[in-house]
């Protein structure tokens, strides 16, 4: 693949999310891909990364990412995502606030033949907290 096909399919993957597109995540996402910081309780492979989307637009139904930057070697690609989406059900113990926030995720997936094999991601979840209006509480 070139860059620019693997930069394509990392963004059509990013948009597939916001959209709840599950036939573009069953095309560009391998069935056993490895997510190498799964959320707790995601089941392996494709079936968790659906997972994972499923329960991010429990907590914001309209979740949208935007790709801000995305560096692409061979078949890997690393990607920094801007995610937005208002708080309408429970995000990490919080309940919905109604409050729009928006936060940066970082990844770095391989892709093998066309798919997502392999997908590391962070998120900044304090800064998704704050903007919540949680509060971070050091002992």
């Amino acid at each position: 693949m070139i860059d620019a096909d693997v930069r394509r399919r990392y963004e059509a993957i990013i948009a597939a999310v916001g959209e709840r597109d599950d036939a573009v995540l069953d095309r560009f996402i391998a069935a056993d891909v490895v997510d190498h910081n799964p959320v707790p309780g995601q089941p392996p492979g494709l079936l968790g990364f659906k997972y994972w989307a499923a329960s991010a637009h429990e907590a914001f139904p309209d979740l949208a990412g935007t790709v801000e930057d995305a560096i692409v070697e061979g078949e890997k690609v690393a990607g920094r995502v801007t995610w937005r989406g208002t708080h309408r059900g429970l995000f990490v113990g919080i309940a919905a606030t109604g409050r729009t926030v928006e936060f940066e995720a970082y990844h770095i997936v391989r892709f093998y033949a066309g798919r997502a094999v392999e997908w590391w991601g962070t998120a900044d979840l304090i800064g998704a907290l704050t903007g919540l209006g949680g509060r971070i509480v050091v002992p």
